[in-house]
């Protein structure tokens, strides 16, 4: 079995690392502080980055940018990035959560799940409608696996039993759907990304121009 799996940069435990972290659980206060400054004349007059380099009216800047260009990069960069974390909000799956990685996840079900819950995600990956996604737990030395229930109906009463009898199956189990999860929602998942890398270019711009600035100044005068 081919395994059908998308490039991990598009997978949501790579959208959560663009857009969930602590930069953008606060860059969402920025657009507010932003449109105070950009869209207020008389505050916009006054905020001069020549006058806080230290540039008089006659001399040259040494950005590459005016200052109201890079506060709407600023400004529109930050609203990209929140859209991001926004996205990533809405539409992730709730197992990426409680677990980083498969390997990870599977270890928790092993300690935390109950029969019940693990028969409902075997229902699940073994329904017409789910997407095989590892062959480690569709190909069984050889051959593919039967869609055939292994853990529905043991009593919660027995569950060290059932994990002592069908361990690795569970094991496996839990690693797919944790990959299938990863998969879902694909257009919020690009939508989330190039929100994310957007923003994130269009912030960088004015810190990169701020900084020749200086570099100029330290190494050239």
């Amino acid at each position: 079995m081919k395994s059908r799996t998308d490039w991990q940069v598009v997978r949501w435990e790579t959208v959560k690392a663009v857009a969930n972290n602590d930069f953008t659980r606060v860059v969402g206060l920025i657009p507010i502080a932003g449109y105070l400054i950009l869209f207020n004349d008389e505050i916009a007059g006054m905020l001069s980055f020549d006058a806080l380099a230290g540039v008089g009216g006659t001399e040259r800047s040494p950005f590459l940018l005016d200052g109201l260009p890079k506060l709407r990069l600023v400004f529109f960069g930050s609203l990209f990035v929140f859209g991001s974390f926004v996205t990533y909000r809405v539409f992730r799956p709730e197992v990426l959560e409680a677990a980083k990685s498969d390997l990870e996840f599977s270890e928790i079900v092993r300690q935390r799940y109950s029969v019940y819950e693990l028969a409902q995600i075997e229902e699940r990956v073994h329904s017409e409608s789910w997407v095989e996604r590892t062959e480690a737990f569709w190909t069984v030395l050889g051959k593919r696996r039967p869609k055939k229930p292994v853990v529905s109906g043991y009593r919660p009463d027995v569950r060290a039993e059932m994990f002592s009898k069908h361990g690795d199956y569970i094991g496996f189990l839990a690693r797919e759907w944790w990959v299938g999860m990863m998969h879902t929602y694909k257009p919020a998942r690009i939508i989330s990304l190039v929100f994310g890398f957007l923003g994130y270019f269009m912030l960088a711009v004015p810190t990169m121009d701020i900084a020749q600035a200086v570099l100029r100044h330290i190494f050239i005068g």
